[in-house]
């Protein structure tokens, strides 16, 4: 078979980045594939479908409450069980109207099908089929992890490099020209630095490894330096800190590992591809060319790429150019006929059939359509003028209050002793700045132990405690923050006061646009309550509130 020239590794790692991402998601919003199949609680029932335990974690994650079911004991499960019971009846309104075939949910269903599908894909035929052993690792960290001690002069011509090249064969100390011409970091210390091999950069670890020690290499160039290396010795990787390095060395060797297998994965599937790429027409795109000549390619429909069925028109590779992009066009169509082959080997494998994929779907597709009932029902009848907001600011003054501020200085030590000392001295007189300076641990007190303007919530709380009740010019007693003491002096306040309306409209805005956003589902789902059937089991709510809260 003709040598395929699409190069397969962008593809495969565009793979490794999505299934980072997308196990994460899975893990967060589902709990994984074996909490799925099994029987799950049932929290409530609506209109015959059931919300159980895996609905109320996938609602949780969704919210952004970051709370997991092991971690949400402080929630009022009743209440928020109750909101489910509101969506999900939002959600079966929507399926009523149809909502379920709209184009754009029907896309972004299909996206999340190929997204998860991806990752399994990566997961079977990369991930399950690396392994690393512990002669992996020896060996990795034998060579990786060997230590050169090494002289090195730098320059920055080629006419001294050979000079000083010149004078060390005939027998001129290294040290010696180190310090007479050496513009390095090392200079100060005799051009000597200790490396291991794996932090030495290529251009010399390619000439360092076949020296002996007390041999010196040729002049080597790398951009615009020129360098002279000595190797004065090499030892052996210390055994005492493998197993400190174990585990960076073991995700080094996968990481190399599934790289490996990425590329021959791909290689596989570009083999057994139907690949055809119109050449005469994508030598006729200037991928730098003017904008102009971008927009009349972007109208062009005739194929340029096909990959498994998948085309791709001049039209569509144009309109994805970025401008001022440094691709060449043969790069760009890569990138393309790499993604469309891991996409067409994911979705042939049909993992949508799977029973923790089609969970996921379910719930995904619950949340589209609640949002997209928002989107298409609810926000158009959202009405906003300028007397709704300055109304709304009235009523909600408390909402849009700044803060008092506190301007201190501080002064930070390790311990109590210490603390009392500096707290003596600054009652006798001496100047807080001039001890902050001498005597402060923290990076204040470079600046004299100015902190600037906080506010309480930005203070720690037995030092919020503290500043609250001091006057401007009053120095605080000691105050212990974790394993550290401080000590603070007032320098000013700011009074806590409502914000001018003008300089918060824009937050005005939002707040009331939520207001009302909730008031008109809150007015749609109690119509739907009207006619539904509702049951929620609050004997295995409180159960579960119970087990959290232990």
């Amino acid at each position: 078979m003709t040598k395929n020239p699409m190069n397969p590794i962008n593809s495969i790692n565009r793979s490794i980045l999505l299934f980072t991402v997308y196990c994460l998601l899975f893990t967060v919003f589902v709990g994984g594939c074996a909490s799925l199949l099994q029987k799950e609680n049932i929290l409530a029932v609506v209109d015959g479908e059931p919300i159980t335990e895996g609905d109320l974690k996938y609602s949780l994650s969704i919210s952004h409450r970051k709370e997991d079911l092991s971690s949400a004991g402080t929630l009022n499960l009743s209440q928020y069980v109750q909101k489910m019971v509101d969506d999900r009846l939002i959600i079966d309104e929507t399926r009523r109207m149809g909502m379920d075939q709209y184009p754009e949910v029907k896309q972004a269903i299909q996206a999340y099908i190929l997204r998860e599908s991806v990752v399994r894909l990566y997961n079977e035929e990369i991930t399950k089929k690396v392994s690393v052993s512990e002669d992996d690792i020896l060996n990795y960290y034998k060579k990786n992890y060997e230590r050169f001690t090494l002289g090195i002069i730098e320059v920055g011509s080629e006419e001294d490099a050979k000079d000083i090249s010149e004078q060390l064969k005939k027998g001129e100390d290294f040290k010696e020209l180190v310090r007479k011409y050496s513009t390095h970091i090392s200079k100060k210390d005799g051009g000597e630095v200790v490396l291991k091999r794996n932090s030495l950069p290529a251009y010399i670890d390619e000439v360092v490894v076949i020296l002996r020690p007390g041999e010196i290499s040729d002049v080597i160039k790398m951009m615009d330096k020129y360098y002279i290396v000595k190797l004065i010795n090499r030892k052996d990787a210390p055994e005492e800190e493998l197993e400190i390095e174990r585990r960076n060395i073991e995700r080094s060797i996968r990481k190399l590992k599934e790289k490996e297998r990425s590329d021959e994965y791909l290689k596989f599937l570009c083999e057994r591809a139907a690949i055809k790429i119109d050449r005469e027409l994508l030598s006729a795109i200037k991928v730098g060319g003017e904008g102009k000549e971008i927009e009349k390619w972007s109208r062009d429909e005739r194929p340029l790429a096909e990959v498994n069925g998948s085309v791709l028109t001049a039209g569509d590779f144009a309109a994805g150019i970025t401008p001022g992009t440094r691709k060449s066009s043969e790069d760009i169509l890569k990138s393309w006929i790499d993604r469309k082959l891991v996409d067409h080997e994911a979705l042939c494998r049909h993992y949508e059939n799977s029973p923790d994929l089609k969970k996921m779907l379910y719930l995904y597709e619950n949340q589209l359509l609640k949002n997209t009932f928002i989107k298409r029902i609810i926000i158009p009848r959202v009405m906003i003028s300028d007397k709704t907001l300055e109304d709304y600011y009235s009523s909600h003054q408390k909402s849009f209050i700044k803060p008092a501020t506190y301007k201190i200085q501080q002064i930070t030590v390790k311990t109590i002793d210490e603390a009392r000392e500096v707290l003596n001295n600054l009652q006798n007189g001496a100047d807080f700045s001039w001890v902050a300076k001498r005597r402060s641990t923290d990076s204040a007190g470079s600046k004299g132990g100015d902190a600037g303007w906080l506010t309480g919530a930005e203070l720690p709380g037995p030092l919020r405690e503290v500043v609250v009740t001091l006057k401007p010019g009053d120095i605080s007693p000691v105050i212990k923050i974790d394993s550290q003491y401080r000590i603070v002096r007032l320098q000013g306040k700011t009074e806590e006061v409502v914000e001018e309306f003008n300089k918060v409209k824009g937050d005005v805005y939002r707040a009331c646009y939520a207001e009302q956003i909730n008031t008109l589902n809150n007015e749609y789902v109690n119509q739907l309550k009207k006619e539904a059937k509702i049951e929620i089991y609050d004997e295995e709510v409180r159960a579960l509130e119970e087990r959290l809260q232990r």
